[in-house]
């Protein structure tokens, strides 16, 4: 068994828990499974299956992994007017693909990314791989063995030089991306951009997007076993670009960051603002950011996933990513160029062109697959309008295919999974290699304090940083009451340009003596990363977009010895952009924990 998750064992209280989103269903017995070594190829087993095989895994409420660590176009269109039925988004029409807006500066850039089949009637529900299909084992990037990285770059080669205009070619395969992401389609029925990014339909779209681009390398070589390597940004020794990527031949590509080729990735990356810190101690933070990303996200998928989208809705509605999307974003910025308009993994619409893209993509999958795991395979979202969300893709086979997210959760069904590898940022000590946590002890001198107070009802630029005091819904919680609702600090109404790159971090601390802090900003909470991304298609819309961003602060109160505190202290610190924020508070929110 892995050394990373030797510790992890559970008390063995049985967990019956009532399913929250449906309290008309009967509890059910406590679901158990046995991980390999990373947790990756877990198998469910009843309660009362087998006692020998209990798993040091076992999601008995807050014991989870990080709790001890602590007919697509035949339909009728839906109008706005009846989005409160169920309204999965469908795929759009292709013959009513256009000119994608990918500027990151204050002018739009226009480019062309039309795919060259536009024939909606040629599009035929997927027939997924049988049980007999190979299945595809996707490694680590820079642990890739020579005869696996022959076939690969084999593979990227010949993607290469096919003609521009075949859908298997790798410029047709990155415009796929431009398609999605930057305003070439609208959907279906609505005059509202499809969007894959910032919601809940960021991972099961790009899941299918890499396993069908996976499948045709592996047909291009004649090999079905061939695999996308995972760029293992969540190891210390994976955490510089992978150095198959910076040889000579079909993995490299020009348009990268030259400044970053060997440096460390650092989850809070921004171009425009160099760190200070060391190597070793970028690693030990980014380890204690993934911690605090499953810990504070197992109760709550949303936090995880992002919010909801639903037909007909804008995508940038005030909308919040996962926290695993914020994540990524960092590693697209570390890769792409630095400068206007970003390219190539520096924006959305040429991300596809640098073979990286999809190593990357596949660790940001591994990591929604180890999520699921940890949460015993419980579907995400029990929602029609996220499980029927469909999407059309090209495959191996050259035939246009429908999907939808139902059929995408388990990767044996696409006939593929993911080499056991150790989990680092599991480990429950990893707070105390990234710093000690601010306990909350008074300051020596009055005069170190500072008084805050409340956010205010009005919109607040963030030209410097924001402290707030913000109450909380209920000061100290009971164990029972925590199992049962996750308390999520929300910022609302970020404003931002339509072409922004914005970071900003954020803070939480406990106040002292009423609505005063001491000088330090406390503990770090989490932080918003946008990439730039130019949001305006049509004349007179609105030059600026709003986001909000969600952060699970339920184990962060109990780090900093803030769980009897009435109010606390949120600071917004800004670090890149011209951003606003429109408010700042706490809610609870029903855990959506394994029934």
């Amino acid at each position: 068994m892995s050394s990373s998750l030797s510790f992890l064992g559970t008390t063995a209280s049985p967990f019956h828990r009532h399913n929250s989103r449906h309290p008309q269903k009967a509890a059910r017995a406590p679901t158990h499974f046995s991980p390999s070594a990373s947790g990756t190829n877990a198998t469910n087993t009843s309660a009362n299956d087998n006692g020998d095989k209990e798993s040091i895994l076992r999601l008995d409420r807050r014991n989870v992994l990080l709790g001890t660590l602590g007919g697509l176009y035949g339909a009728a269109a839906l109008g706005r007017e009846n989005m409160a039925v169920a309204s999965p988004m469908l795929p759009p029409d292709l013959s009513k693909c256009k000119t994608a807006n990918a500027g990151s500066t204050t002018e739009p850039l226009w480019v062309e990314c039309c795919p060259p089949y536009t024939d909606n009637s040629k599009i035929v529900d997927y027939k997924f791989p049988t049980s007999s299909t190979p299945l595809r084992v996707r490694k680590p990037a820079h642990k890739l063995n020579a005869e696996d990285l022959a076939k690969y770059k084999e593979a990227y080669r010949l993607m290469r030089a096919l003609d521009k205009e075949d859908p298997w070619s790798l410029e047709q395969q990155a415009k796929v991306h431009c398609q999605y992401c930057n305003g070439a389609y609208d959907q279906l029925g609505f005059n509202v951009p499809v969007q894959v990014h910032f919601n809940w339909i960021f991972l099961p779209w790009h899941r299918y997007y890499i396993h069908f681009h996976e499948r045709i390398l592996g047909k291009l070589i004649g090999d079905e076993t061939l695999a996308l390597p995972f760029w293992n940004w969540d190891s210390p020794e994976g955490m510089t670009i992978p150095p198959i990527y910076l040889q000579e031949g079909s993995l490299k590509d020009e348009l990268r960051n030259p400044a970053n080729l060997s440096k460390v990735l650092d989850y809070q990356y921004n171009p425009e603002v160099p760190t200070t810190l060391t190597d070793d101690e970028i690693r030990v933070k980014n380890l204690y950011e993934m911690n605090k990303t499953y810990k504070e996200s197992l109760p709550l998928p949303e936090l995880f996933l992002g919010d909801a989208i639903r037909a007909g809705e804008e995508p940038d509605s005030d909308k919040t990513m996962g926290r695993i999307e914020s994540i990524h974003n960092a590693a697209h910025q570390f890769v792409g160029l630095p400068d206007a308009p970003n390219r190539d993994m520096g924006n959305f619409y040429s991300s596809g062109y640098d073979p990286l893209f999809y190593s990357h993509h596949s660790n940001v999958d591994r990591m929604w697959h180890i999520y699921r795991q940890m949460r015993g395979n419980k579907v995400d979202f029990n929602d029609n309008d996220w499980l029927d969300a469909s999407f059309v893709f090209y495959d191996e086979n050259k035939q246009l295919v429908r999907v939808k997210v139902r059929d995408c959760l388990n990767p044996q069904k696409l006939r593929y999974t993911f080499e056991d590898v150790e989990l680092p940022w599991a480990d429950r000590n990893i707070k105390k290699k990234a710093g000690k946590t601010k306990s909350g002890a008074k300051p020596r001198s009055r005069v170190s304090m500072v008084q805050v107070s409340e956010f205010g009802p009005d919109p607040r630029p963030l030209d410097s940083t924001i402290r707030a005091l913000v109450q909380r819904p209920k000061k100290s919680r009971t164990k029972s009451e925590k199992e049962d609702e996750v308390e999520v600090l929300v910022i609302n109404g970020i404003e931002i340009p339509h072409n922004g790159r914005v970071t900003f971090e954020v803070y939480v601390a406990a106040p002292y003596e009423g609505n005063f802090v001491g000088p330090d900003l406390g503990e770090s909470a989490g932080n918003f990363m946008k990439l730039p991304h130019f949001h305006i298609r049509n004349k007179g819309d609105s030059e600026k977009k709003k986001f909000s961003l969600k952060l699970g602060i339920s184990h962060l109160l109990e780090e900093i010895n803030a769980e009897g505190a009435e109010k606390v202290v949120v600071s917004l610190v800004p670090i890149v952009g011209d951003v606003s924020i429109g408010g700042v508070h706490i809610d609870l929110i029903k855990a959506d924990w394994i029934a």
